[in-house]
């Protein structure tokens, strides 16, 4: 494929694109709600509105607001709380055309020391909320 570069893919679990209606929310005290785009055993992405609109500054993934330290997934029937993780990126929708004055953003999470029963509630989660498999870059020239 001409034009196309090649990625290394670093992901240990295969990722998924999220079935219509799943959620993720940070911590109540954070107001980080917002649909999922895609999830795997390892992590999952997010978007959802910034309600600081521009207050805070939230690119420094450093300074994370303490009461930030478990997610939780739900969606039509099936829910999963108080996954620990730690947060990859997060960063501002910019390729998407807004026409409010709230900004997007996106969320990039990786569990952390999950427990056998998270993992298990996190498995069945996936086999229930996912719509299609996410294939890796480096598997689309093989």
């Amino acid at each position: 494929m001409v034009g196309r570069k090649r990625t290394v893919e670093r992901r240990k679990s295969k990722r998924y694109k999220a079935a219509d209606g799943a959620y993720a929310a940070i911590s109540p005290k954070s107001h980080k709600l917002g649909q999922i785009i895609d999830i795997s055993m390892g992590g999952l992405a997010f978007k959802y509105i910034d309600t600081n609109n521009g207050d805070i500054k939230n690119d420094n993934i450093e300074n994370k607001n303490d009461s930030e330290e478990s997610i939780f997934l739900s969606s039509m029937g099936f829910y999963v709380g108080d996954l620990p993780f730690k947060t990859i990126s997060d960063e501002e929708v910019t390729n998407a055309p807004s026409f409010s004055a709230m900004k997007v953003r996106e969320r990039k999470v990786q569990f952390t020391d999950l427990s056998f029963k998270q993992l298990f509630d996190l498995d069945y989660y996936l086999r229930n909320n996912v719509s299609e498999h996410i294939e890796n870059p480096s598997e689309e020239t093989n």
